[in-house]
């Protein structure tokens, strides 16, 4: 069993993965590369063949189904202590695997003080950190009341617990190739703590037209729907609850979806998300169909910003 996994969905990015295989190449560790081409039509395969044997690389194809098929599948193929979910773009700091393998216990089989995940920082390409730095350099909690309940910005660079990521699949849609990555982190952070470290772990390009680019809340509406259902209760605070019901009902209904009530997940403030859905949609017109018509991006945006 390798210490890491690093998981790659790729979709027609052959010529940045070689950066990725360099830069796994300076990690002083005993690693997997575990790639999920999803239905690239460029040269992915011949590139991947054509890397070194510094390390195992994992390689499978699949028709284009986007990433949470990706994810659910190069899961079903990691043998290994910590998974690490790399994008495509991306790159790891020369020695960030090293730094993160201190933190973990191997007596548990976990992180130190049993938790499932550690999280550090991402930079820029010109150094910059991205978003906010944590409020303490090393802090033990979840990805609720230290990341959504505080308003910490910006991407993260997240280790996982192997075994426990793999207890935590991406839900699937049919119509839908993708849902907003963090429900897994949110999903975990109901019954797992994660380590907080103020130390620069990743490096982000942030391509256009790459994952990290797209508003998933709007193009993904099934996904979003289910979300915001099972974000309106707690542990999160109390205005992010009613929020989030005001938008699972949103989203309900641009799915048409019936027994919205029925169905959600936090029936006490419901009547409170309701009142919210109903003055953001007289406001904005919502009501009538589509629903996207007389809306502006930069106003739906500021109401699904993620919390």
């Amino acid at each position: 069993m390798q210490q890491f996994s690093i998981l790659t969905p790729t979709y027609n990015r052959a010529k940045y993965l070689p950066r990725i295989y360099d830069c796994l190449c300076q990690q002083d560790v005993d690693l997997e590369w575990v790639i999920v081409d999803d239905g690239s039509t460029d040269n992915t395969r011949e590139v991947v063949s054509g890397f070194g044997k510094s390390f195992e690389i994992k390689y499978a194809y699949q028709e284009n189904a986007g990433k949470p098929t990706a994810h659910n599948r190069y899961m079903q193929m990691t043998d290994s202590l910590i998974s690490k979910m790399l994008d495509d773009d991306d790159i790891l700091c020369p020695g960030a695997l090293k730094s993160v393998w201190n933190y973990f216990d191997t007596k548990t089989g976990k992180f130190e003080q049993n938790c499932a995940c550690l999280s550090g920082l991402c930079r820029y390409n010109n150094g910059e950190i991205i978003g906010d730095k944590y409020p303490h350099d090393y802090f033990i909690s979840d990805d609720i009341k230290y990341i959504r309940n505080k308003f910490i910005r910006g991407d993260k660079s997240e280790y996982y617990v192997t075994e426990i990521l793999k207890q935590y699949p991406f839900p699937i849609f049919k119509d839908e190739k993708n849902i907003a990555p963090s429900v897994i982190s949110t999903r975990i952070a109901f019954t797992h703590q994660t380590i907080y470290v103020n130390q620069i772990f990743e490096e982000k390009q942030f391509l256009e037209g790459g994952l990290s680019t797209q508003n998933y809340f709007i193009k993904y509406p099934l996904g979003s729907e289910l979300t915001y259902n099972e974000r309106s209760g707690p542990p999160f605070r109390l205005l992010h609850q009613i929020k989030h019901s005001a938008l699972y009902i949103y989203f309900a209904k641009m799915n048409r979806k019936k027994n919205i009530f029925k169905n959600a997940k936090n029936k006490i403030v419901f009547p409170l998300g309701l009142c919210g859905y109903v003055l953001f949609a007289l406001k904005y017109h919502l009501d009538k169909y589509p629903f996207m018509k007389n809306i502006k991006r930069k106003d739906f945006k500021i109401f699904t910003a993620e919390q």
